[in-house]
């Protein structure tokens, strides 16, 4: 249930784009005019030199169980910042400036998650912050909204058509699948899923 990237190319004004700097870290899983999706991986230990991240809504979604990650930041945000320690199948939500920073994995685990940049209209929603714990089942605001769905073997789900198109994350393999609007979908293997919706248009 992988999807390829789909679209144009996010349109990075520096060179320090992650995903051509540090292809191990950083590649993109899904692209189109909604939403670039970005897979991490640091590997225990790892320490990444500088590189830059676009600014705007932020979803992150953590693939598996691992501590603190140190990022420190320069430019406007001259600041070291530990990420605490995140659960497989936690969601982090945020908004800000564009990111100048290192990137460095103390721990003797690695640390796997998707980052899912927002190109829509952000309804009015600005510096947001927000934790959803594996447990959380539901999130909106006027940008977004985030369901768990979780298949039980042998009990597919049938998730209804919506008005906005979807974007659907199995945790904790982080495989995609874009769902297009008015199209409804079955789950059929067990296991957990999100389901992010886009409440408002690209930004073009």
């Amino acid at each position: 249930m992988v999807c390829g990237v789909v679209g144009s190319a996010v349109a990075y004004g520096s060179a320090q784009d992650p995903t051509k700097t540090l292809p191990d870290a950083y590649r993109t899983e899904l692209e189109n005019d909604y939403v670039r999706v970005v897979r991490v991986h640091y590997d225990a230990g790892a320490k990444l030199p500088e590189h830059t991240h676009p600014g705007g809504t932020t979803v992150y979604v953590y693939l598996n169980d691992s501590e603190g990650v140190v990022f420190r930041h320069s430019g406007r945000s001259n600041r070291a910042v530990t990420r605490p320690a995140v659960k497989a199948g936690g969601v982090r939500i945020a908004s800000g400036d564009e990111e100048h920073h290192t990137a460095e994995n103390p721990a003797s685990t690695p640390s796997d998650f998707l980052r899912i940049v927002f190109k829509t209209d952000n309804a009015g929603e600005r510096n947001l912050r927000r934790r959803l714990s594996p447990t959380d089942t539901e999130f909106a605001n006027k940008q977004m909204r985030i369901t768990r769905v979780t298949v039980v073997a042998g009990t597919p789900v049938t998730l209804a058509a919506r008005a906005e198109p979807s974007l659907l994350i199995a945790v904790p393999s982080g495989n995609l699948q874009w769902l297009d609007a008015d199209a409804p979908v079955t789950l059929a293997s067990p296991g957990e899923f999100l389901r992010l919706d886009f409440l408002t248009l690209p930004q073009l």
